[in-house]
């Protein structure tokens, strides 16, 4: 194993006044939007510049996850911080068209190991990623099953690789990635419906757990873990 990056890596584990169901991705997307107005002063929550409003493209440092009910935020490199500085306690948030209140808040803090691996390791997504857009997805579609199957792994290097710079991470060698199950997961971002993919993957890169990579890691898409 060759070490590339040791980067902090911070959670907060939101749980509510009162219990709050609802689809993960739906109530991941509510989370979002509810933080970013908390915190609207912060790009690193919203991804926006906040004198124009306009998006700022690079990989979100801080993504929202939904799990059993609970609100998970995550915070990378100087995000971590960040989140740890928060005051969570007794936070007021409109959760769509509810209002519920942050009653505790479970905050760890570690170092996400990244580095170069001699095998394949194994990995399982928690929620799908979305490695298509319009435009390839389109293409995907006219090719025979062997194309598709190249065609998912090239994108899921691809995906790997732009996570990795958007933390600061170079990885030295050839990547090696490919989809070991796979199964296709409808999925809804911006308005838009895309084709996202679950199952299980390997490559030859240590990766921390709670890792997210490919399109919309902000909205709870990408994460997986080993």
């Amino acid at each position: 194993m060759h070490s590339l990056a040791k980067i902090p890596c911070a959670q907060v584990e939101l749980t509510w006044d009162r219990e709050v169901s609802g689809a993960p991705g739906q109530r991941a997307r509510q989370l979002r939007g509810a933080l970013a107005t908390a915190f609207h002063g912060d790009p690193l929550f919203h991804q926006h510049d906040p004198e124009t409003g306009k998006a700022l493209y690079r990989y979100p440092r801080i993504q929202y996850r939904w799990h059993e009910g609970r609100g998970v935020v995550i915070g990378w490199a100087e995000a971590a911080q960040r989140l740890l500085d928060r005051p969570w306690l007794d936070l007021n948030l409109e959760l769509g068209e509810e209002t519920v209140t942050i009653g505790d808040a479970a905050l760890t803090l570690n170092h996400g190991q990244f580095a170069v691996s001699e095998r394949l390791e194994p990995y399982r997504l928690r929620t799908p990623v979305l490695l298509f857009n319009q435009e390839n997805y389109r293409r995907y579609q006219q090719m025979d099953e062997r194309a598709q199957r190249h065609e998912r792994n090239r994108l899921l290097v691809a995906q790997l690789l732009t996570a990795l710079r958007g933390l600061d991470v170079t990885f030295p060698e050839r990547l090696y990635a490919t989809f070991t199950r796979i199964h296709q997961s409808p999925s809804r971002y911006k308005s838009q419906n895309l084709l996202g993919l679950g199952g299980e993957l390997a490559c030859n890169l240590m990766l921390p757990d709670g890792f997210a990579f490919g399109h919309a890691v902000s909205h709870g898409y990408g994460w997986l873990t080993r």
